[in-house]
């Protein structure tokens, strides 16, 4: 009578059996857990998926803790442990606190505002009038705040003028920075520069051909003509006054 061998080994972990692990709040964690044995090992852990990682999408600080992972078959048992660390990081914004910039009417404008944090921080602007402008969002058609938190305006002008406020806020706290905007001139440059581009216009409109003739109901013909003399111009009028009598009057 013949007998059939069957081996057994014990589960062995490929990894340390205590490991740790920091992540900051709101990021991902991927715990690797690897065993093998005969016959191979079942994996148990929290959340395991068919590889053996533990993945948590968004941590929380309720996630910190120490994480086992098993592996067991019918020769026995072997686990190994991470602990982990959640950290939680208060907004803290990349640009000075305070900047002044000082642009011509026309101008455009770039006031940048990143920030760093755990969970990564929200950002957002208030503009003088006190309205909230979020990234990827347009206002009025010639204000716009860029995906990276960069405020960008078009074409500046006197009523932009004032205090631009950058907010960047997560769970743990938030942090300000202030963009001051003023734009040379004012309102009365660009009312100046209004007048003469007005006043050029009205120029072009009332300028005359420099030469015309008139006749009116009696046969009265007026010509004006342009004759220089010695570097000189100067207009004369020549009135001519024709009858249809054979004989002709003339004025100069």
């Amino acid at each position: 009578m013949g007998f059939k061998a069957i081996w057994t080994r014990p589960p062995r972990m490929q990894l340390a059996s205590y490991r740790e692990a920091t992540i900051h709040q709101g990021g991902e964690v991927h715990l690797e857990c690897q065993a093998d044995g005969v016959p191979a090992p079942l994996l148990s852990w929290v959340l395991v998926d068919t590889n053996g990682t533990l993945h948590i999408s968004v941590t929380l600080p309720s996630d910190r803790g120490v994480y086992r992972c098993v592996a067991s078959n019918s020769a026995g048992a072997a686990s190994t442990s991470v602990r982990v660390h959640v950290s939680s990081l208060p907004p803290v914004i990349q640009q000075p606190r305070e900047e002044h910039l000082l642009l011509s009417p026309g101008r455009p404008v770039y006031a940048h505002c990143s920030a760093r944090g755990a969970p990564p921080p929200t950002l957002r602007w208030r503009i003088p009038d006190g309205t909230l402008v979020r990234p990827s969002q347009f206002l009025h058609g010639n204000l716009f705040v860029l995906t990276n938190g960069t405020l960008h305006i078009r074409k500046v002008g006197s009523k932009d003028s004032g205090s631009y406020e950058c907010t960047a806020s997560n769970a743990v706290g938030t942090d300000k920075r202030t963009v001051k905007l003023k734009i040379e001139g004012g309102a009365e440059e660009e009312r100046r520069q209004g007048e003469v581009s007005h006043k050029g216009v009205k120029a072009v409109a009332t300028e005359r051909p420099p030469s015309s003739s008139l006749i009116n109901d009696t046969g009265l013909s007026i010509s004006n003509h342009r004759e220089t003399t010695e570097g000189e111009q100067k207009n004369r009028n020549v009135i001519k006054l024709q009858f249809s009598a054979a004989s002709d009057a003339k004025f100069v």
